[in-house]
């Protein structure tokens, strides 16, 4: 078998394994294929030194390498809030504290779908409001030329949106 079909077959075996990976630790999808990109990249440059037998042990110890040299790049420029500290076992893993932070944030994010799908069930134009001044950070004034009605009109729906969420969600939300 040739160099190229071995590494084809590498890649076609293990591209999911190392996009699971990246998406467990970080959930963005892009970062994850990026990193995949790197370090298959780096398995062909470094084929004949890889024993075939350790060919996966190999690609996950990359890609974690990979996305901790990412998050300590991006953590210097305010980009991600995960920090690396040196760990004994595996040379580095993500500190115990930045791991709740980033735990909480994705509970977070889940708790804030759930509330966004249950409002677009039960009141279309609260969604709209939420979606467009929370989410999308437009201006009461925007949402209103939008909208085609005044501003304290949108104030009014954006208080009774948030006044259900508080009153559906606020001991979940603010017991985090």
């Amino acid at each position: 078998m040739s160099r190229d079909e071995l590494f084809q077959e590498y890649f076609l075996k293990y591209r999911k394994l190392v996009i699971r990976m990246v998406m467990v630790k970080s959930g963005d999808y892009q970062l994850a294929q990026e990193i995949c990109q790197q370090v298959f990249c780096a398995l062909y440059d470094h084929m004949n030194d890889v024993d075939s037998d350790y060919v996966k042990a190999w690609l996950l110890r990359s890609t974690r390498n990979a996305l901790v040299d990412y998050l300590r790049k991006s953590s210097r420029r305010k980009e991600v809030t995960l920090n690396v500290a040196d760990d004994q076992e595996s040379g580095v893993a993500l500190m115990e504290t930045d791991r709740d932070h980033y735990e909480n944030k994705v509970i977070n994010m889940e708790l804030a779908g759930r509330i966004l799908r249950e409002i677009q069930e039960v009141n279309k134009v609260w969604y709209q409001v939420l979606i467009m001044i929370c989410v999308n950070g437009m201006s009461h004034r925007e949402v209103a030329a939008v909208m085609h009605v005044s501003e304290q009109v949108v104030r009014a729906r954006l208080h009774r949106a948030r006044g259900y969420v508080r009153q559906k969600y606020g001991d979940e939300y603010w017991g985090r």
